[in-house]
């Protein structure tokens, strides 16, 4: 893993080699344009994507456009506006400069983007191998919750399994944790994600898309991507391509009145003219009180937290190069059952900092990109506010004496840092990918990424033995474009290894567990007609175990549990299907995906039906089994009139497991009650799992209203089907109706010259339905919020213009 350092610290190395050299292998040529409506008139702002060589640029008033230094080869431009069509245009770059004429509909559907996360190059909707969902623009404004998570709620095959208001964790078909891969700018999150109350350490405020990726992602991205990806595009330092003002900024808040939340963010951004060099930095914070429900106020739900973000990049006709950084604070309160840990008031607190330099360099047939991050995330779990618990029976002792009282109150002071569950996780990471450019129809890519992590256990509740782990992986990627068809294949191969240190608290000693893996995937996307296409996929995913599941043996405060794991477990690998169709156009979008993912070795874990003497607190064990989930996805966009949008969806699971009789059992029959082992095998469903559920929404728009721009009004219902279908001792669920109201729009009296200040209100669960989510962690003895009133705004503005 010494050569994964070694890269990147040899990144500035060829950043520098690179950037004299790389405009020599551009010819002079360039491709220049104009954007219009269907009548002729200039879009301006309209935002141009040249998908090869990863340029954006942004019309003018005129509606002019202009990409210069462009070598001869084939290119896709992806061409976005508000209230248009996205729309699509290939063409060829030879000698001469190239014209084109871009003409966009009115179109009100929103989050028909492209995405680049599917695969190695950009593709739109309806090219795109695996079905993926887009998050950006209003959309995602309105969708902005108390944490970054908090949008995913009502996308296609997608939930949150939440614990409190801030915290929640992506659910991908069903498959949640270490199941599904979380990144930023394309390079993966480690923030000790094993735990059911691990949130995903990133700021709501600092994005400006967000990629979710409905299948395995293994070949690309490694472990971890077995049932999905989710790529948060963060906000970086704009350039002058951006059209950003030389210094300006945004103003930003939130506010939800169920657990009186505010939180508010300020940015400053522009760039230097002369050396194209732009900067951003922002901070933001958010401090949230208790949550309400219909039957009243759950104690120790709070929580707070604080972010600071900066970034500084470039870019010019050989490529691009930033440096993103930011650090994240958070603490939030743990609900505890009131009939387990009656008055508890555990808490969490979790600092994460990443640091990631990227680079795009453009070559006479490749380009290479090149990344390089590292992260640092210290999470502690600790059993209640009152520090001085520990020594509490010391201190109401009248026999002991003041100074042994003194001495104690000093040790607690000292050593405040080991107080409970301390974990800190240091992770490297370095990836190289090599773009070759298309030839005859094929492009594709090469690449590998190496991690590197080192978890050191701190506390005096260990949960975890420290480790030191390795990865190395591997991967090819190519797509073939023949006439309507485009045709994928991957391979990949990872061999991990993990260290792990001796711990005689947890009872394991100094080991080394090395696993390895190769995965593929294949597919077919078919443009049987000029808004149809029909996608075809298979894939082969893998999943390590973690140190958590292999070792783990005691209270872990943020679930509410005892839990032991296994050290016997083997790595997982799943055979995944899936299949869709699509259409779109400028008025009707719709997808149609069904899928049949097969998992060997499913790691997961079940109540032992026991009780912790010492805590309290329920036993869970850790085993594997061989699990299957099917199901699908429909959703659909519609714009019956000019002032008119239906949107909706049903997303449909079915997850079951065939459980084997645990070795250990077979070891020692004497110790087992044959019956309890008979009602385990009977028992085929896997815990945790989404229920089936529908979304139905209308959105009322226009253009002006009363001074506002393109104001809108939408009434939005889920429906969520009851979910009996659950592991032996898991609580099931009914099901429910949720009702809400969403009023906002634009002011242009407020505004730095391209963007407009906005604002959206709106009221969730406006009939304050008493409910419980089957995937919110306080199910078995909290319901869910009742009717809360969200409050956001964004105001730009400018400093210093052009």
């Amino acid at each position: 893993m010494k050569s994964i350092l070694y890269k990147f610290k040899l990144l500035p190395v060829f950043i520098g080699l690179f950037l004299p050299f790389s405009d020599v292998f551009s010819l002079d040529v360039n491709v220049r344009g104009t954007v219009k409506d269907s009548e002729g008139r200039p879009i301006s702002g309209a935002k141009l994507f040249l998908t090869e060589n990863k340029f954006v640029s942004r019309s003018g008033k005129d509606g002019g456009f202009e990409f210069q230094h462009i070598s001869p080869g084939n290119y896709t431009l992806v061409i976005s506006s508000p209230n248009y069509e996205l729309k699509t245009e290939r063409f060829e770059v030879k000698d001469l400069d190239k014209v084109l004429d871009i003409v966009l509909k009115p179109s009100l559907l929103e989050g028909v983007a492209i995405n680049v996360t599917a695969k190695t190059v950009a593709s739109d909707f309806l090219s795109t191998p695996q079905p993926t969902t887009v998050l950006e623009g209003r959309q995602l404004q309105r969708l902005r919750g108390q944490n970054v998570m908090s949008a995913l709620e009502n996308t296609p095959g997608t939930a949150t399994l939440t614990t409190g208001a801030g915290t929640s964790k992506p659910v991908i078909r069903g498959l949640t944790g270490q199941r599904v891969l979380v990144m930023t700018d394309g390079v993966r999150q480690e923030e000790q994600q094993f735990g059911d109350d691990h949130t995903v350490d990133l700021d709501a405020f600092n994005v400006d898309k967000m990629e979710i990726v409905r299948g395995p992602g293994s070949v690309l991205y490694g472990s971890d991507a077995l049932g999905g990806v989710i790529n948060v595009i963060r906000s970086k330092a704009p350039t002058a391509k951006d059209g950003a003002p030389l210094l300006g900024g945004t103003i930003s808040t939130n506010s939800f009145s169920n657990n009186k939340q505010d939180a508010g963010a300020i940015s400053l951004f522009g760039y230097h003219k002369e050396t194209n060099f732009g900067y951003r930095v922002q901070t933001d914070t958010r401090k949230a009180g208790r949550i309400t429900t219909p039957n009243g106020t759950l104690p120790n739900t709070g929580f707070h937290e604080r972010n600071v973000n900066a970034s500084l990049g470039t870019d010019g006709s050989w490529g691009n190069f930033y440096v993103d950084s930011f650090q994240r604070y958070q603490e939030q309160d743990l609900y505890d059952n009131p009939n387990e840990s009656p008055g508890a008031t555990a808490y969490q607190t979790v600092l994460h900092q990443k640091t990631h330099m990227h680079a795009f360099f453009i070559l006479p047939f490749v380009n290479v990109e090149l990344d390089a991050a590292y992260q640092r995330n210290n999470r502690r779990e600790i059993e209640d506010k009152n520090k001085y618990m520990p020594i509490k029976d010391t201190l109401l002792d009248p026999s002991v004496d003041s100074f042994t009282k003194a001495t104690s109150v000093y040790q607690v002071n000292k050593y405040d840092y080991k107080q409970g569950l301390n974990l800190s996780l240091d992770t490297t990471t370095a990836d190289a990918k090599m773009h070759h450019k298309e030839w005859k129809g094929l492009k594709g890519t090469v690449g590998i990424s190496g991690m590197q992590q080192r978890s050191n256990t701190i506390g005096t509740e260990p949960l975890i033995p420290g480790y030191g782990l390795s990865n190395i992986g591997i991967f090819l990627f190519e797509e073939w474009k023949l006439g309507n068809f485009s045709f994928s294949a991957g391979a990949r191969t990872d061999k991990r290894s993990m260290d792990i240190r001796a711990n005689a608290d947890l009872g394991n000693l100094e080991q080394t567990r090395n696993f390895s893996a190769s995965t593929g995937t294949l597919g077919t996307v078919w443009r049987f007609a000029k808004d149809f296409s029909l996608a075809l996929n298979a894939g082969r995913g893998f999943r390590a175990p973690t140190p958590f599941e292999l070792f783990a043996n005691g209270v872990h405060e943020g679930s509410g549990r005892f839990e032991i794991g296994k050290d016997s477990l083997r790595p997982e690998t799943s055979l995944n299907y899936d299949a869709s169709v699509r259409f779109a156009n400028d008025k009707f979008q719709a997808e149609l995906s069904v899928f049949r993912n097969k998992i060997d070795n499913y790691i997961y874990s079940v109540s032992a039906g026991a009780i912790d003497s010492d805590s309290g607190l329920p036993v869970y064990r850790y085993r594997q089994d061989a699990a299957k989930l099917e199901g699908g996805e429909f959703s659909f966009q519609a714009q019956a009139t000019s002032w008119l949008v239906f949107t909706g969806g049903i997303d449909i699971l079915s997850a079951t497991i065939q459980k084997n009789i645990p070795p250990e059992i077979l070891l020692n029959p004497g110790s087992t009650d044959p019956n309890s082992v008979y009602s385990d095998i009977r028992n085929k469903y896997l815990p945790r799992m989404t229920p089936n559920r529908a979304r139905l929404g209308l959105r009322f728009t226009t253009d002006k209203l009363f001074g506002i721009s393109k104001p809108y009004f939408s009434v939005n219902g889920t429906f969520v089907q009851s979910q009996y279908k659950v592991d032996k001792l898991e609580t099931p669920t009914q099901g429910y109706n949720l009702y809400d109201l969403g009023f906002g729009g634009e002011i242009p009296a407020l505004t730095n010259g391209t963007e407009s200040a906005t604002f959206d209100i709106a009221i969730l669960n406006i009939f304050d339905k008493e409910y419980v989510n089957h995937l919110s962690r306080y199910k078995e003895y909290a319901l869910n919020p009742g009717t809360n009133i969200t409050f956001k705004t964004t105001i730009p503005f400018t400093l210093i213009s052009e």
